[in-house]
């Protein structure tokens, strides 16, 4: 097996291991992980967006010309530029070249903001259909080589399975969200208004006497409430009740809220960052 075999065998079988169920810290691992063997400045997953009609780099490698890219906004590339990363998306032939700074058809951004001047596009597919392309840059000229380029379009591969694995696991994490809070609205909708204003007090810790004097009710109604919301969610105790009003949303305690709104007040502060004349 040739050093080349071995560097790309040793590269596959690292971007098999990154377990993140989430797309962008995904690719943004395996971007890090094959500049690291090519010796790139900067590597990014380009993905198109349909709603722009862009390329727009859903995973970026970690390093100086990766994060001032992202700075500059320039992690989109608008299709009509038609630049040579467009050109790959669309016919699928890849990319290769050591002097950037004289091709024309290079976005201006990419050559003087961030001094690219060796660049290298391979396809993405992802599931059969092309979505984007991997890219690697350097700044300095005649970076890499054609065996470079062929590594590229082979790691492409799997980023692209990478991303198809991740994709599927986003969706099946929101089909169950979606699935919960359909069960969750086909429960609360077993009660009626009333007896989710009763399962509300009950869940705040309120006898039949008290929730019978917040409500206007006689404590024989509110019995007779309590009764039927037992049978309507098959529940056997008032503690039930009131677990069954805080997971499904009925019931934030006082507790619960006042949290909620001081995570709120300090993400605020930290968001406006410190008021001016504020004492030390």
């Amino acid at each position: 097996m040739s050093p080349s075999d071995d560097r790309l065998l040793e590269t596959l079988q690292r971007l098999m291991m990154i377990r993140s169920a989430d797309l962008r810290p995904g690719l943004d691992e395996a971007c890090s992980l094959v500049s690291e063997v090519l010796g790139a400045e900067k590597v990014d997953v380009f993905l198109y967006e349909a709603a722009s009609d862009s390329l727009v780099a859903m995973g970026t490698s970690d390093t100086p010309m990766g994060r001032r890219q992202h700075e500059l906004g320039l992690n989109r590339q608008p299709l009509s530029y038609d630049g040579p990363a467009a050109k790959v998306f669309q016919t699928g032939e890849s990319y290769l070249t050591g002097r950037a700074d004289q091709d024309p058809r290079q976005p201006p951004g990419v050559v003087q903001a961030l001094g690219i001047r060796s660049e290298m596009d391979a396809p993405l597919d992802v599931d059969g259909a092309r979505r984007g392309i991997l890219q690697a840059d350097s700044s300095q000229l005649d970076c890499f080589t054609e065996r470079d380029l062929r590594f590229l379009e082979a790691v492409a591969g799997w980023i692209g399975m990478l991303t198809h694995r991740a994709e599927l696991m986003e969706q099946r994490e929101r089909d169950a969200v979606g699935r919960g809070r359909r069960e969750a609205g086909d429960e609360l909708a077993r009660l009626t208004r009333r007896q989710r204003d009763v399962t509300i007090c009950i869940a705040e810790g309120l006898s039949n006497d008290e929730i019978a004097q917040r409500l206007v009710l006689t404590p024989g109604t509110v019995a007779n409430h309590v009764e039927g919301i037992l049978r309507r969610l098959q529940l056997r105790s008032r503690t039930q009740v009131g677990v069954w009003a805080v997971e499904r949303g009925l019931y934030r305690s006082a507790w619960r809220a006042e949290s909620d709104e001081a995570d709120g007040s300090e993400d605020r502060r930290h968001r406006q960052g410190p008021s001016v004349g504020a004492d030390h």
